[in-house]
């Protein structure tokens, strides 16, 4: 299974969030985090992240006669290495599955988008690449902020992608 397949699962995604909040969990507690998926979805989605070496087995906890697994994330399996992907394929792939996403949804016959608050925002910011990394870094904590809500009665998940490109327009 190629990589973009795994990651582009929306259950895996979330799977993968537990893990950018907590740097090691067991099956446990990320069900406590995705109450929503069934447990047999979950050490399905769990097995593929271990059998493709994005998440690892680094501890185990012994409870009454079981083993239970503590794993953490592989980064090192997620990175992109630029060598290698010289057409952005990853990238097209990924943007794909976003288009099918949204084609997905839009065809279930169920579509409402301002009731779902689906939103599209654009912006241009012309930066010095220090001041990118400080704005994607004021990013990164706020989306970990929620990302560590507790889910409860009315939550709905949403799928929020930032993507950066280069324009080609050039800023002084």
């Amino acid at each position: 299974m190629e990589i973009t397949e795994i990651l582009m699962n929306s259950v895996r995604q979330r799977i993968l969030q537990c893990f950018l909040v907590n740097d090691k969990v067991t099956v446990k507690e990320i069900k406590k985090f995705l109450p929503d998926i069934s447990s047999a979805s979950l050490y399905r989605h769990i097995k593929i992240l271990s059998d493709n070496s994005v998440i690892t087995v680094v501890g185990e906890n012994r409870i009454r006669g079981t083993v239970e697994s503590i794993y953490s994330l592989n980064k090192g399996a997620l990175e992109i290495d630029d060598t290698n992907d010289a057409n952005g394929a990853v990238v097209q792939s990924a943007l794909l599955g976003i288009c099918a996403s949204f084609a997905k949804y839009f065809a279930s016959g169920d579509a409402a988008p301002k009731k779902d608050m689906l939103m599209l925002s654009m912006c241009t910011l012309t930066l010095t690449d220090d001041e990118f990394k400080d704005f994607l870094t004021e990013i990164n904590e706020i989306a970990l902020k929620y990302m560590n809500v507790k889910v409860c009665k009315g939550s709905k998940t949403r799928r929020v992608t930032l993507i950066s490109s280069p324009d080609n327009e050039q800023a002084i």
